[in-house]
């Protein structure tokens, strides 16, 4: 088998040969790196499995191979976690983690198991897939199929737990495999095979077990594939959906206005999501956009009204973003979009110069991404809708021509202000910059001295 090594691996994997040889080490790329170089992709990332030649096998191999790989070719220490047995080297820019054929026994209320030297066989059926199980011996470029079914499964595009007779065992011990595993088949392309599937679902109110940011972790990389959708219709076929997202399991079949919308707000939702570009603040918002519908009331007439269902659901959102420990900054944005979502529909010829200015001001640095995610929630819907964020975006680009938008940075310094009034610093100072904010709303080019007059 011919085995092409990429370019920004080369240097990488001939340090680590090098220094293995003439150590009595032999290594082996595993997992990710070998599946993805056999199916022509860019690997991500380098593991490196190490194992002492004869039988002097140590659960510390990968570590003391790392610490002469960086003894030899003068790189910063290796970052070493004595429990797993591994270790991560910076090796010509590439972090690469190196490891012992290990087996695992797991406790039943953790997913993280305890470890301890294993064969090589061990180590494969302790991995998730078969075609995640091959490894490669870096001495002779020879591929390892231990499983037995990684390459057939690979040329097949088949997505199959190492150990079918144990399916249940393997989901059941580290339940995070399930969305693994969804993501994997939808990345790869690859179909799920049927005991497999049939396990996934069987354990999937095992993922309680598992903490918020490595669900986070999966549930992110998902949202950034090229139609997140399949994964969700995935996910809620498993029953995963009402398990970790319970926002989104409560939208199925909820109805909306057929003047705007034909889908219920589930697969609405779901089409919005895909025609959003793959930004992960656009991606989440565009999931949790519509949660708050499900706290729709009825109007005078005894109708259903989503009339302010962004205020709700931006709500919802943060709740869900903070269950899942998602960074401040990150919130803060998906927020935002989601409050504002609606705005541009709104918009009217009858909107004065300055409301356009405020519109774009209060969007702030999320102006690009609450326009993109309008096209995507209801212009491919809503001819009117459609016209209307034409319309704006033709005025906004106008008066950015005639240099009639927002002006950028402060007309008056604190300092200005506080040397012309002749006061000391206090509260006051913060209220008139937003004064003379609003000022250059109404007037961009109001000069310094009309507004400190008018102040």
């Amino acid at each position: 088998m011919n085995i092409k090594t990429p370019e920004r691996f080369l240097s990488v994997i001939e340090k680590i040969k090098t220094a293995a040889g003439k150590n009595g080490f032999e290594v082996y790329a595993v997992g990710g790196f070998v599946r993805d170089i056999l199916l022509n992709r860019e690997p991500y990332d380098l593991d490196i499995m190490a194992q002492k030649n004869g039988s002097s096998h140590d659960k510390f191999d990968g570590i003391n191979l790392s610490k002469l790989i960086a003894a030899k070719y003068g790189l910063s220490q290796p970052v070493v976690f004595e429990k797993f047995g591994t270790s991560k080297l910076i090796i010509d820019g590439e972090e690469v983690e190196f490891v012992m054929p290990r087996k695992e026994y797991y406790d039943e209320n953790s997913r993280n198991p305890d470890t301890e030297l294993g064969s090589l066989e061990q180590d494969a059926l302790r991995r998730d897939f078969t075609v995640n199980a091959l490894f490669l011996r870096l001495s002779d470029f020879k591929v390892l199929d231990l499983t037995g079914r990684g390459f057939e499964d690979l040329k097949d595009k088949v997505l199959r737990v190492t150990d079918p007779a144990n399916a249940d065992i393997i989901f059941s011990q580290d339940p995070l495999r399930i969305l693994r595993a969804v993501r994997q088949s939808l990345q790869l392309g690859f179909k799920i095979e049927p005991e497999t599937y049939k396990a996934m679902k069987n354990n999937a109110a095992r993922i309680a077990i598992v903490s918020p940011e490595r669900i986070r972790d999966e549930f992110n990389k998902i949202q950034l594939e090229k139609k997140p959708s399949k994964a969700f219709k995935m996910l809620d076929d498993i029953g995963l959906l009402k398990e970790i997202l319970p926002e989104i399991d409560k939208l199925k079949n909820l109805a909306q206005p057929e003047k705007y919308h034909s889908d219920d707000v589930f697969e609405h939702t779901l089409k919005v999501l895909d025609r959003t570009p793959p930004d992960l603040v656009l991606r989440v918002a565009a999931l949790l956009h519509d949660t708050g519908k499900f706290a729709a009331y009825k109007n005078d007439n005894g109708k259903i009204s989503f009339h302010g269902h962004e205020i709700k659901s931006a709500e919802i959102a943060q709740d869900f973003l903070n269950r899942y420990k998602s960074p401040k900054d990150f919130s803060s944005l998906v927020i935002a979009v989601i409050k504002e979502h609606m705005r541009p529909k709104q918009y009217s010829p009858e909107w004065s110069d300055a409301a356009v200015r405020r519109f774009v001001k209060e969007c702030g640095d999320n102006f690009d991404r609450i326009i993109e995610f309008s096209k995507a929630d209801y212009c491919k819907d809503d001819n009117q809708g459609e016209e209307k964020l034409s319309a704006l975006i033709k005025r906004i680009k106008e008066l950015k021509e005639k240099k009639m938008l927002c002006p950028k940075g402060e007309l008056v310094s604190g300092q200005e202000l506080i040397d012309y009034f002749k006061k000391p610093a206090g509260q006051w100072v913060g209220q008139a910059k937003a004064k003379i904010a609003e000022m250059q709303i109404e007037n961009p080019k109001i000069t310094k001295e009309e507004a400190l007059k008018r102040l």
